[in-house]
């Protein structure tokens, strides 16, 4: 007997063999992800109730379990900064059962500011799409502070400097999205602030009213009433055009301060390596869910802006960017890592 036709006629049959498993696996993977749910997905959040995440997913749950025929549930797993969350969702199976509300911080801060991060934002999660951007951040002063614009903010900012007794700024803590939204400013005005870190951000907002801080950077849901009271005088928002509900309160860019938007988003992530099937589902009932009209209004009556990707691949460069650019100006404030 030939050995060589042996040999040939082995790897033959274990060619057919390796083709007709690969075959059954495929065909094993599309029928899953066409069965996709067949029970319940729940949704990750590290945030406590109340805050962007979760009224976001609360929001758009029940629209998303419709359209996937299964109910979405919402689960907190609240604490430092995400990480608690991302790091669960991280290391879940990847079959699309179990998703995270991820935010500008957890994937795009986090990386920049701790040492040991539990999870790679990138490479150990599926990125679906985002679902909301914040609104607009508000830069706001105590009515009694001599700046009305933020050309006189900036004056003031470099005269106090130079007096020794620079102007102060609070935030709900290192690393948060108050902090980096002054830090970018601080970096583009050239001026120097003291910043004061608090563990919530509402007695920030109470000693800014009391005169005890000079700046806070905060949303369209704090800022209005506090506006339209007196409590507090708005000086720039940061967005590209002026808000309607702020007329008369110039932009950034019109105060000569340019690229310092900060485009606060929440979006969905599933772990690294789900069925691409699964993933395109999931964004195909998210943005079909986003694009009704009940749930537009409520994000409007909220005071966020629906914002989509056009696929998982999209979210994975807007990720990707932010990574890059919260990392430089990090560095440059000289934030120490967690």
């Amino acid at each position: 007997m030939d050995f060589s036709l042996n040999v040939c006629g082995g790897i033959r049959f274990l060619a057919a063999m390796i083709g007709a498993f690969s075959a059954v696996s495929a065909f094993s993977d599309y029928a899953a992800a066409q069965t996709y749910p067949d029970k319940p997905v729940r949704v990750i959040l590290g945030f406590a109730p109340g805050t962007p995440p979760d009224l976001a997913m609360r929001r758009i749950s029940e629209p998303v379990g419709a359209i996937l025929g299964q109910p979405v549930l919402i689960e907190s797993k609240p604490g430092a900064a995400g990480v608690i969350g991302a790091e669960f969702v991280a290391k879940s199976a990847p079959d699309g059962y179990t998703l995270m509300a991820g935010t500008l911080g957890t994937h795009a801060f986090n990386p920049n500011l701790y040492k040991a991060l539990p999870y790679d934002a990138l490479k150990d999660f599926t990125p679906i799409t985002r679902i909301i951007s914040g609104g607009f951040n508000t830069f706001l002063v105590n009515p009694k502070l001599p700046a009305n614009n933020v050309p006189e903010f900036v004056a003031l900012a470099k005269t106090r400097a130079k007096e020794g007794k620079p102007l102060t700024f609070g935030s709900g803590g290192v690393g948060s999205v108050a902090h980096l939204a002054v830090e970018l400013f601080k970096q583009a005005a050239g001026i120097e602030l003291v910043h004061i870190p608090y563990k919530g951000s509402s007695q920030v907002v109470t000693d800014v009213i009391g005169g005890h801080v000079d700046l806070i950077v905060t949303g369209p849901s704090v800022t209005l009433p506090l506006v339209e009271s007196g409590k507090l005088k708005a000086i720039a928002v940061d967005t590209p055009e002026r808000q309607k509900r702020m007329p008369n309160v110039q932009t950034m860019s019109e105060a000569g301060i340019q690229n310092v938007e900060l485009v606060v988003w929440v979006g969905v992530f599933a772990p690294a390596n789900i069925p691409p099937h699964v993933a395109n589902k999931l964004h195909a009932a998210l943005t079909k869910a986003l694009a009704q009209d009940d749930v537009k209004a409520g994000f409007a009556r909220d005071g966020m802006d629906i914002i989509t990707d056009e696929s998982p691949d999209a979210f994975r460069r807007v990720i990707a960017a932010d990574i890059e650019k919260w990392g430089k100006v990090i560095k440059a404030a000289n934030i120490p890592l967690q």
